[in-house]
């Protein structure tokens, strides 16, 4: 970064609210007083909204696995439902919530009057169209998408231009948040066209050159001498760079833009292009070599978006300069309307400081991932509203619940969380910052309230022990038929947040005649993948937990059909929790598809595990993002705090500079 990109943020970090993240100032003198807004440049257009984005986008079709990729995509495409700020899914292209039959295996959907960027309707034809990609092996959708289609989905079929009936193998609510809020609805006019020219392109190609190529390219890459402290030549993606370039030009495929694979120093990741273009060729050879359905879902990930618009969202890619920017502009919907910000720029600033200045100099009203140490410097000016809101991830302390093991009794691992302050821990090793989880599920999730916060009780812990027949040696630990109450938890040395909470932690429990020990997490996490596969030798582990759109998700990692096994030997249940009052509500909750019988279930399923504890959660994980007070929903300002915050981004508007 340059001294004078530098100078602007380092000013704003010269005054630093107590408690804030610590950062090392300059001597220089600010420039910019504390807590001032910088004016907004006037060249600036007034409908215009400014998004400094930390890298390009994968793609412009799902999966997303980065944010700048799903900012896209959301806006590009209408859904039948999209999920709120609290996860409950909302009317999008359908009028109303699906009327589900009795049997639970018929959902029925009418459409609201809606076109893609073309003009063309979009139809229940187009929505059952996308069902069937979804539902295809070949689904280019995403794990949750695609597996959800595949599990669940039967028959979807057009009633009528606006009506889609959607048949079911099962009872399963999660389908309308899994699958429904999460597929785009593509014209399939639009795909059928652009499937047509990409066969047309390749149609000179060897159909069976692609399986060839990735054929030899595994074989080589996976030889005895790959693996020694010095390959050679042959054993990396990168040496293949070349042929597999050849071969897609060949077949008249574009290339992905190197611009996607460059790092803040702008070298590229050879390795990582290498890797983008074999998947390419891998899904050439789906292309050549499937039919119908099939066929049309392989192609779809080779597709071009930019030039052949494939769907209907609020939102059309004006232009696309890897590297540089995405250009929007508003799509208008049948009646005349459409978003209020008629013009949305993703500036691709890979630099985290450069991007919070933007923000600060007003050349740009939102940065999408501020990072931690440039937090402090944006919370300081008056006209920035920046916070960290929880991603879908929970780290958890898992207990192995099993016989023999120290928390098999139900006694033992509710004096261990009886005996911690989770709130007072988690404040103290992130300086206030945490997000503090208390239920198995999403944050803010309608599901499944945070219980109140219980009072931390070490009197109780140890009389609970005592009770139950277990008694403090002479190191002050408490034992019971020649066991030691011990365990351990290993975290990496570069997470110092988690190694001060586990720290923090083993100094409480000892007070509560409990030990554990704190190890240190090996670069591989090899000890992790062990504990967390059969025969799962541990007895507390830390693990970070992957959530879901659904609390369906959530819940079925403590379903007893999940438990890990010698037959079953790595699946989500690692500490073998087995309950039969457990799996009958999780059971009833998938199969049910009213919202409000479904929080009353989730609310016995999140009180039965609270009394036992087969894990305790510590926090979400988090991410930071930063808008200025130009960015506004209605007469309130836009709260960057909320897990899926830009949601109803057509909705949100800009004041005048």
């Amino acid at each position: 970064m340059s001294r004078t990109r530098a100078l602007t943020l380092m000013a704003a970090l010269a005054v630093i609210c107590s408690g804030c993240l610590p950062v090392d100032l300059p001597t220089e003198a600010p420039s910019t007083p504390a807590g001032t807004a910088v004016p907004t440049p006037a060249q600036r257009s007034p409908d215009e909204l400014i998004v400094a984005v930390p890298e390009d986008p994968q793609g412009f079709l799902p999966p997303a696995a980065d944010d700048t990729t799903r900012l896209i995509v959301d806006l590009l495409y209408d859904r039948l439902y999209r999920l709120d700020e609290h996860l409950r899914p909302q009317a999008d292209l359908a009028s109303d919530l699906p009327v589900v039959s009795a049997d639970g295996l018929t959902w029925t959907i009418g459409l609201r009057d809606a076109r893609f960027g073309g003009g063309a309707a979009i139809t229940a034809s187009d929505a059952a169209f996308s069902l069937a990609l979804a539902a295809s092996p070949a689904c280019p959708f995403g794990r949750d998408v695609c597996a959800g289609a595949a599990d669940d989905l039967s028959e979807a079929s057009a009633t009528d231009k606006a009506t889609l009936s959607v048949t079911l193998r099962r009872p399963s609510s999660p389908f309308l948040a899994q699958v429904l809020a999460q597929l785009p609805i593509l014209s399939q006019a639009a795909v059928r066209s652009a499937t047509t020219e990409l066969l047309s392109g390749a149609a000179g190609l060897d159909p069976t050159a692609p399986r060839r190529q990735v054929e030899q390219i595994s074989d080589a890459t996976n030889q005895d001498a790959c693996f020694t402290e010095v390959p050679p030549f042959g054993c990396q993606l990168s040496d293949y760079t070349q042929p597999l370039e050849k071969l897609l030009a060949d077949a008249d495929v574009s290339l992905p833009p190197k611009a996607r694979f460059t790092g803040p120093t702008g070298e590229v990741d050879a390795e990582a292009y290498s890797g983008s273009l074999l998947d390419l060729v891998s899904e050439l050879d789906q292309v050549l070599t499937g039919a119908g359905t099939d066929q049309v879902a392989a192609a779809l990930p080779m597709l071009d978006p930019v030039a052949h618009p494939l769907g209907g969202g609020p939102y059309a890619i004006d232009s696309y300069r890897p590297g540089d920017a995405v250009e929007l502009v508003a799509n208008q919907d049948p009646s005349g309307g459409g978003p209020s910000i008629k013009r949305v720029v993703l500036r691709i600033v890979k630099d985290p400081a450069v991007a919070a200045t933007s923000l600060l100099s007003g050349d740009a009203d939102w940065v999408l991932r501020v990072e931690p140490e440039n937090v402090a410097a944006l919370e300081a000016a008056a006209n920035v509203h920046v916070a960290a809101r929880p991603l879908p991830s929970e780290r958890t302390i898992v207990f192995n619940v099993r016989p023999g093991r120290v928390y098999a009794d139900p006694v033992t691992r509710a004096a261990f969380a009886g005996c911690l302050d989770r709130r007072a821990l988690a404040a103290d090793a992130t300086g206030g910052r945490a997000i503090v989880a208390e239920t198995p599920t999403s944050a803010g999730a309608w599901s499944m309230a945070a219980p109140a916060a219980a009072a931390r009780d070490v009197a109780g812990s140890i009389a609970s022990l005592e009770g139950a027949g277990w008694k403090r040696g002479t190191d002050g630990i408490f034992a019971k038929a020649g066991k030691r109450l011990t365990s351990s938890i290993a975290v990496r040395p570069s997470r110092a947040d988690l190694l001060a909470f586990a720290e923090g932690a083993a100094q409480q429990l000892a007070e509560c005649g409990i030990e554990l020990e704190v190890r240190e997490l090996d670069l591989t996490g090899d000890l992790l993948l062990a504990q967390l596969q059969w025969p799962n030798d541990f007895d507390t582990v830390l693990v970070a937990r992957d959530l879901g759109d659904d609390p369906d998700h959530d819940v079925q990692r403590f379903a007893s059909a999940h438990a890990t096994s010698a037959e079953n030997p790595a699946d989500d249940n690692p500490g073998g929790y087995a309950s039969k009052e457990a799996d009958q509500l999780i059971g009833e909750a998938r199969a049910q598809t009213d919202l409000e019988k479904r929080r009353s279930l989730y609310g016995q399923i999140g009180d039965l595990l609270a009394r036992d504890v087969p894990a305790w959660p510590i926090w979400y994980d988090t991410a930071f993002s930063a808008l200025t007070d130009r960015v506004s929903l209605g007469d309130r300002a836009v709260d960057p705090a909320a897990p899926n915050f830009w949601w109803n981004l057509e909705s949100w508007s800009l004041r005048a500079p």
